[in-house]
């Protein structure tokens, strides 16, 4: 499928990648909003924080932050418009990582760096499930918390690939202009 996209010409697939851009960056100030009720001494860094807590201990206190604080609905809210967030980040670090190799003639690494996005989504959607789980029975036995930060750490550590490759790529030509 990736092949079949690549495929498309320059053009198409750079007007496909500026919507992709705007709407993951209208999504991304959306899921960045929803998580401010999140943040707190337990949770610094809201969801992600809760994604990386890693021990049922740390996974137990951010929930009873968050049921303290009223922000539960918060929590469950943010995880179920996850869903949609991922095919959108995802669509669009795959059209990015498209439009950059058929712009730079790349045939190797734009496939490369797309399939990384999407294997990045899939980790993801465990990572959210597991989540999700945890907050709709406000509990984190083992081994909830090691799973969910396994499966996040994994999906940041995709996204590295194409983030890098498109630095990479707009050094490149940047550089050839």
């Amino acid at each position: 499928m990736l092949e079949r996209l690549s495929s498309l010409s320059t053009r198409l697939l750079g007007a496909l990648t500026l919507r992709a851009t705007v709407l993951a960056v209208f999504a991304t100030a959306l899921v960045a909003f929803l998580d401010v009720p999140l943040e707190g001494p337990a949770a610094p860094y809201g969801i992600v924080s809760f994604e990386l807590a890693g021990t049922p201990n740390r996974a137990l206190a951010i929930l009873v932050e968050w049921r303290t604080n009223q922000a539960i609905g918060h929590a469950k809210l943010i995880l179920i418009v996850d869903y949609l967030y991922m095919l959108i980040y995802g669509g669009f670090f795959v059209l990015l990582s498209l439009w950059l190799g058929a712009h730079r003639g790349d045939h190797v690494w734009h496939l490369r760096a797309a399939r990384a996005s999407v294997l990045a989504v899939a980790f993801d959607v465990l990572e959210t499930s597991v989540l999700l789980f945890e907050v709709l029975r406000f509990s984190s036995p083992s081994p909830y918390p090691q799973l969910a930060a396994a499966f996040a750490t994994a999906k940041f550590a995709l996204l590295l690939v194409p983030i890098g490759y498109a630095l990479v790529s707009a050094v490149a030509l940047v550089r050839s202009r």
